[in-house]
């Protein structure tokens, strides 16, 4: 709608000044805005109507490429009169519109955004150009944009055949365009003049600015198609449409409407308010893409909104303040007379000096030849410009013949923005649909390489929604030679998509959204699946047999689980990864970064009274280096793993505000908390989103918390865990040291990526770690003095694999886990304040002695002690021991294969 807005606005103006421009004053002009108008209708009027979608497009879109063709005719004869550098870059823009209109009854309207920007850049190019030709003398100039124009027309068609370096390509023939525009154009030298021709400076300088950030960022995203989920892609074309076209509107306002509606303008300082709310919108949305804060992101789409209502109420507010004048013409309109005017002077001197006898002067000579020689140039670049224009028309026509080419490209492209989790997903799913030698079979679907299928002119249309983890319904059996409509409804309580294997995407929706895939031919089955991490493996796949055909057999279905135990049993070998994450180069790269601090931080309370704890847990998405070559991604709570340790006492009030600023939905479960609803109290929160959580702390110990989205394994496993603290009501013995160790599991699904799902089912950890880092406490250890008391929170996160908690060469005198106390040391004093101050100043005064301690010393006829703390996920609780002498000791799970994978560290006794 807003392209047929601008296009109907620029069809009217063009149509006005062709009139006011000929001799003959013709009317048949108006009728391009009057089709664009109509198709504006038949947009409005086929949204509402059952039709399926590609019904929807083929009226409103016929009707723009009507309106454009005759658009395209008007510059023709404007050029026929003037050839003028400037109406041939608006005739490419035109030619660029009346193409993508026509391609939009076929393909998405996503993938044929960039088409209609170009189109609107290209025109404003060319009235910049036509408004300010003496500021573009240079030689160079002109053509050198007549040719970007040209090359941008060239991106446009491997945007759509190659998007995965198109869209680059595209962007740097725009950022060329623009920075041509800027070198040359008067913005730079009229900004600082007061009035109107100051606004414009400034508003140009504003949207260049802008129209060079969307192109940088085409650029470097390349993302490949506009239904990315990445906010990058939605801020280059925001900065382009809102940022560069729009603002460009701002500026030449009081040009454009009065050469419309025939009614004098001035100038008025309101337009500044348009102006600035289109600059702050941006602003707001550029923080928001940074800083993937969807609130942020969402005020920016406000501003803009305010932005086009303050510019409509401008103009609005302009014209009333003006009295209707005599008929005026625009500036460009003028131009183009007195151009025309001063070529039928030149022919009418031509002529007279042709009828007289006498010879040329060497002046004349030598300006004739300087005219033959512009006259010979401005033919050759004309001739090579109209070259590019036909093949690139044929070009998009040959799209329109093949549709699929262009079609399956860019729906390829558009799977682009979940490569990531696309990528740990396929890694870790099994099945033959995504693997090497399946997937060429199943993209046959839409190009029926094996058996020729004949179209049948037929479209099934189906609709697929959401129950738990699996899509509703599952299956479907579609009639070879069908094309194929899916509507794709997020009935879910989290973030979904649907990709199937012909490269089509439905992109992430939210609850609520829906989306439509269409595959022009099927000719085999096909398969689709939502590729968030972990959901494939939890049932959300999609089949599409063909009706009559084959079905999925017992023994194929046999055949499949064969595939996929193989497959895992391959993956479980991890032999792609086993070279870059053996034991030592672990330890190597431990002792390189910074450690997780184990040590526990003392009761923040000065008394036993309960008290409120507030803190805030930010949901975050980043990267962990395992070694030098290897990384992993990561979905951490504040950017660690595990999470900040909450610690607190019996009876204490938790609010914690949860804000989630990732790509996808997350929760939050703290077992903390005896009163939490899921579903309800742990519901999921979606991207740019935040929930308050709080609980009382009814019962003591250590709590796991944690990610409760599913699938759940898959969350823990990329880091959303955490501890909570809850200290009895009694004081605990006081002690010299308190440390605190969260066992957990790496499940690693290639450098770079997320966890493997099919090696989180198989429970066949890749690296086992204590605080998120295998074997960091072996490079930095814990530390203590010989004689020392110490007591250290152990729990075991998952989430998966046991832990039977020892350090070497020790016993535990005290072991508490869930609830109970296995081993109580009753002769530990409870000691606080002065005799604990007294006990360590005895203790470090005793420390040279150590090495002569002799536990008999202590020895009791009913000690008891332990050696291991056995614990299971999500189960924890803590050991208190005393170390006599000196040395290192080693801290292990005694589940000896998972110490081997990083589950250790050292206990330095001092």
């Amino acid at each position: 709608m807003v392209f047929g807005f601008l296009g109907t606005a620029i069809s009217l103006e063009r149509a006005v000044a062709y009139r006011a421009g000929s001799p003959k004053h013709p009317r048949w002009a108006f009728t391009a805005p009057l089709f664009s108008v109509i198709a504006n209708f038949l947009v409005a009027v086929t949204v509402l109507s059952p039709l399926p979608v590609e019904y929807t497009r083929i009226l409103p879109g016929l009707s723009w490429t009507v309106s454009l063709i005759i658009l395209s005719a008007v510059y023709v004869g404007v050029y026929a009169r003037q050839h003028s550098f400037a109406v041939l870059i608006q005739l490419m823009g035109a030619v660029i519109g009346a193409c993508s209109a026509l391609l939009w009854t076929r393909l998405d309207s996503d993938i044929l955004t960039p088409w209609w920007l170009m189109m609107l850049v290209l025109t404003i190019v060319g009235e910049r150009l036509e408004l300010a030709h003496v500021a573009f003398i240079h030689p160079v100039a002109k053509p050198g944009l007549v040719c970007v124009s040209a090359a941008i027309l060239i991106s446009l068609v491997c945007s759509l055949i190659a998007p995965s370096w198109g869209y680059s390509l595209l962007g740097l023939c725009t950022l060329t365009l623009l920075v041509l525009m800027f070198l040359f154009d008067t913005a730079r030298k009229t900004y600082r003049v007061p009035g109107v021709t100051g606004f414009m400076g400034i508003s140009m300088l504003v949207a260049y600015f802008w129209g060079l950030c969307a192109s940088l960022t085409w650029i470097v995203s390349n993302s490949g198609g506009l239904a990315d989920s990445s906010l990058w892609w939605d801020f280059a074309v925001h900065s382009l449409a809102v940022g560069f076209i729009m603002t460009m509107v701002v500026a030449h306002v009081c040009v454009i409407v009065p050469s419309i509606i025939h009614r004098s303008m001035p100038f008025h300082p309101i337009l500044w308010l348009p102006l600035v709310l289109f600059t702050l919108g941006l602003a707001l949305r550029f923080i928001g893409t940074v800083r993937v804060a969807m609130p942020v992101w969402q005020a920016g789409d406000c501003f803009n909104a305010l932005g086009m209502l303050a510019l409509v109420a401008s103009v609005i507010t302009m014209l009333a303040r003006s009295h209707r004048r005599p008929r005026i013409v625009s500036p460009s309109v003028t131009l183009r007379m007195k151009h025309e005017a001063s070529r039928q002077r030149q022919s009418s001197a031509s002529t007279t000096r042709q009828s007289a006898t006498k010879l040329p002067s060497r002046h004349e000579s030598n300006t004739r030849l300087s005219n033959t020689t512009d006259q010979l140039a401005l033919q050759r670049s004309q001739i090579l410009t109209w070259v590019v224009c036909t093949a690139l028309v044929l070009s998009s026509f040959g799209l329109l013949i093949r549709p699929d080419l262009a079609t399956t490209s860019a729906q390829a492209s558009l799977a682009a923005p979940h490569a990531s989790a696309s990528a740990s997903s396929a890694s870790s799913s099994s099945s033959p649909s995504s693997s090497l030698g399946s997937t060429s079979t199943e993209q046959a679907g839409s190009s029926g390489t094996a058996t020729p299928v004949t179209p049948t002119g037929h479209t099934t249309a189906v609709t697929i929604s959401v129950e738990g983890m699996s899509f509703t319904p599952s299956t479907l059996a579609v009639p070879a030679g069908d094309s194929l409509t899916i509507t794709f409804i997020n009935t879910g309580n989290q973030i979904h998509d649907l990709v199937l294997s012909t490269g089509a995407t439905s992109g992430r929706l939210t609850p609520g959204q829906k989306a439509q895939l269409h595959v022009p031919l099927v000719t085999s089955p096909i398969e689709g699946w939502c590729s968030l991490p972990g959901h494939r493996q939890m049932g959300m796949s999609l089949h599409i047999v063909l009706k009559g055909g084959a079905k999925r057999s017992a023994t194929s279905e046999k055949a499949d689980d064969t595939s996929n135990s193989t497959s895992a049993s391959s993956e479980n070998t991890n032999s792609s990864l086993s070279s870059l994450i053996s034991a030592a180069q672990l330890q190597q790269f431990a002792k390189k970064v910074p450690p997780y601090s184990a040590n526990l931080k003392g009761y923040t309370a000065g008394n036993r009274e309960t008290t409120t704890r507030r803190y805030t847990i930010t949901i975050s998405q980043g990267k962990q280096q395992i070694t030098n070559d290897l990384s992993r991604e990561t979905w951490t709570f504040n950017s660690r793993q595990p999470g900040p340790v909450l610690r607190g006492k019996l009876g204490d009030h938790f609010i914690i505000t949860v804000k989630n600023t990732t790509h996808m939905d997350h929760s939050i479960d703290f077992h903390a908390g005896a009163d939490a609803v899921p579903n309800k109290v742990m519901r999921s929160i979606a991207p740019g989103k935040s929930l308050v959580y709080s609980f009382t702390a009814t019962r003591w110990g250590i709590w796991m918390y944690h990610c409760s989205s599913m699938p759940m394994s898959m969350h823990i496993a990329n880091g959303m865990f955490g501890a909570v603290i809850i200290e009895p009501a009694h004081e605990l013995p006081a002690v010299d040291h308190e440390y605190v160790l969260v066992q957990s599991e790496q499940y690693l699904g290639g450098s770079g990526h997320s966890a493997d799902a099919t090696r989180i089912a198989s429970m066949n950890p890749d690296i086992v770690a204590f605080n998120g880092r295998a074997f960091q406490y072996d490079a930095h250890p814990l530390t203590m003095k010989a004689k020392e008391h110490v007591r250290i929170w152990v729990l075991n996160a998952g989430p998966n694999s046991p832990l039977s908690f020892h350090i070497v060469g020790t016993q535990f005198s005290t072991v508490f886990s869930e609830g109970h106390y296995w081993v109580k040391d009753d002769h530990q004093p409870n000691t606080t304040g002065s005799e604990a101050n007294a006990r360590a100043h005895n203790t470090a005064a005793g420390a040279n002695q150590s090495d002569n301690y002799d536990a008999r010393e202590n020895a009791s006829e009913d000690a008891t002690g332990s050696q291991a703390l056995s614990l299971l996920p999500a189960q924890g609780g803590f050991v208190e021991l005393t170390v006599p002498k000196k040395g290192d000791y080693p801290i292990v799970n005694h589940v000896m294969s998972l110490a081997e994978r990083g589950a250790h560290g050292i206990l330095r006794v001092e």
